[in-house]
């Protein structure tokens, strides 16, 4: 949800619900400072994704979180943003569009506050959790606010500035963040959202027209479709959290896996049933409508926005765990190094927009998923002594081709359809990306933990056996390690080698896991070249 054209996504799931904006009269200074606190608040929202990543290895030492909990901090956010996001449209009919935002951008500052004062594992996941809730309300109607408080003339320069704060966001937050985490504490991640959060509610009370409210709607909202969401990815994550400790077979792992599962399917079977057959006045409202999807193009690039933001937010978690548990750096020089994801994404970004224009949009998905592949294929090689400098070049391969999966994705799903239909598309279609990001991170952390524990004892039972090549890569020198081969190891020399051990089985697990997104994205490009053969056969 970082991007601009996700962003103008969002536009488009909010826009059309809301008639008559062509009519709008030009804004006058009022309106553009209220529009410009919206997007300090669209700023906030989105940082706090990015800002977060590089303390996670410090915010795991300083509040004892245990083995797999440190990656709860982000899908816990992604997870909320999941079940608010596509609240946002009906909401902001119900409540006004200033009232959403000024209950929005209130509960995402109150919920800082607390995530700041958290002094343990549960109470930062609460808080993390409602401040994902409020902050997946803000993006869409911040972008939404360019088409209901703007003239058509206007709405160029204001959907200009929004993108410009969407933009700067990912690419200021992995440095902002290390820097706060050094100098301040961890817990100036969150708290520096409060003055801001305080002035921005303040302004909009005075600034935002109020606008016309339909509380009547809220009556409407499936409520027993949102709780059947939010159970199916709490028993999904919890699955994937324990089944590497537990056994992927053990009864608590399939228990809530299962379940999470049977709840998602009966989710998407309710919103289906409602939109199908339920057509009594009054009727629940609900989240999405599956039947968008039996359009090809729009099957195709939901799917493959869901594997966008698998590899998206697993990619930048990769990074985080290598650099701050292998090589031991702190939260800056994390920062220091992801931001280059960013900063090649923002470079790119104007190349990308212009290329869009010219290419296909599957042909264009073709190139930027085969790009983010190859940027995560060229991760693949990390070892413990891996740095910036090995680092460099695939983040610039996969912020560069970022922006392409992003644009490719939002034109492939959204650029064909009716306008009476881009509402729910455009909500489906970013439900699909923030279920991708929660699951993806899920899967990796399993991944990593499985992984490690095994290629740790595989490493032990080489140096048991004597394996020299084993030793050369833990930098053990080699006449030493002959010399005391077969004879017990003493206290002091255990303690030398297991986080030497642990960093190499960790490297490794890493490696394995850069493969399995790099396969990800090679198996959507795969599937945009089949779409593609099916298009000139006017089979799409």
């Amino acid at each position: 949800m970082t991007q601009v054209a996700l962003a103008d996504a969002a536009v488009a799931a909010c826009a059309p619900a809301f008639p008559g904006t062509a009519s709008i009269p030009p804004a006058n200074v009022r309106t553009w400072i209220g529009f410009g606190l919206m997007c300090v608040a669209l700023f906030m929202s989105v940082l706090d994704v990015q800002i977060v990543l590089t303390a996670l290895p410090t915010i795991q030492a300083g509040l004892h979180i245990g083995e797999g909990g440190m990656s709860w901090i982000q899908t816990s956010y992604l997870t909320a943003e999941v079940i608010s996001i596509p609240l946002s449209g009906m909401l902001a009919r119900a409540l006004s569009l200033r009232g959403c935002m000024i209950v929005a951008v209130a509960g995402f500052t109150i919920a800082s506050l607390a995530c700041g004062l958290s002094t343990d594992f549960t109470s930062l996941i609460v808080a993390r959790t409602v401040q994902g809730l409020f902050g997946g309300v803000i993006i869409p109607c911040a972008f939404s606010a360019v088409y209901l408080l703007f003239s058509p003339r206007q709405e160029a320069v204001a959907t200009g500035l929004a993108g410009v704060m969407a933009m700067l966001a990912p690419t200021l937050g992995p440095w902002l963040g290390g820097w706060l985490t050094v100098d301040y504490g961890w817990q100036a991640l969150f708290t520096i959202n409060l003055l801001p959060g305080v002035v921005v509610v303040l302004g909009l009370v005075f600034l935002i027209p109020a606008g016309a409210h339909h509380f009547a709607l809220l009556r409407r909202l499936d409520f027993s479709g949102l709780i059947m969401l939010a159970l199916a990815m709490i028993g999904i994550q919890i699955a994937l959290k324990e089944a590497p400790i537990v056994g992927w077979l053990n009864w608590k792992t399939l228990a809530t896996g299962l379940g999470g599962l049977a709840l998602l399917v009966g989710f998407i079977r309710r919103c289906h049933h409602v939109c199908a057959y339920d057509e009594r006045p009054g009727a629940k409202t609900p989240l999405v409508d599956p039947a968008v999807l039996h359009d090809p193009q729009m099957a195709l690039a939901t799917a493959a926005n869901a594997v966008l933001g698998a590899v998206l937010y697993s990619s930048t978690y990769l990074m985080v765990v290598f650099l701050g548990l292998v090589r031991g750096h702190d939260a800056l020089a994390i920062g220091d190094t992801l931001m280059i994801t960013g900063a090649a994404q923002l470079v790119t970004a104007p190349f990308a927009v212009w290329a869009e224009r010219r290419v296909p949009p599957i042909p264009f998905c073709l190139i930027g998923f085969a790009l983010f592949g190859l940027g995560c294929a060229m991760d693949t090689a990390l070892t413990p002594d891996s740095d910036f400098a090995a680092m460099l070049w695939p983040q610039v391969v996969r912020g560069a081709a970022l922006m392409i999966c992003i644009l490719g994705t939002t034109r492939l799903a959204l650029g064909h359809l009716p306008r009476d239909k881009v509402a729910n598309a455009s909500g489906l279609f970013n439900l699909a990306r923030n279920l991708g990001g929660a699951f993806g991170i899920g899967v990796v952390d399993s991944l990593l933990h499985e992984i490690s524990v095994s290629r740790g004892a595989s490493i032990a039972d080489a140096l048991r056996a004597g394996d020299v090549h084993v030793a050369a890569l833990l930098h053990l020198p080699i006449n030493d390690f002959l010399a005391m081969h077969g004879q017990p190891i003493d206290d002091d020399t255990r303690s030398l080698l297991e986080p030497l051990v642990g960093h190499l089985a960790l490297s490794g697990a890493v490696n394995i896991a850069w493969m399995v997104l790099a396969g990800a994205s090679a198996l959507v490009a795969l599937a945009c070249v089949i779409a593609q053969i099916k298009a000139r056969r006017g089979r799409i």
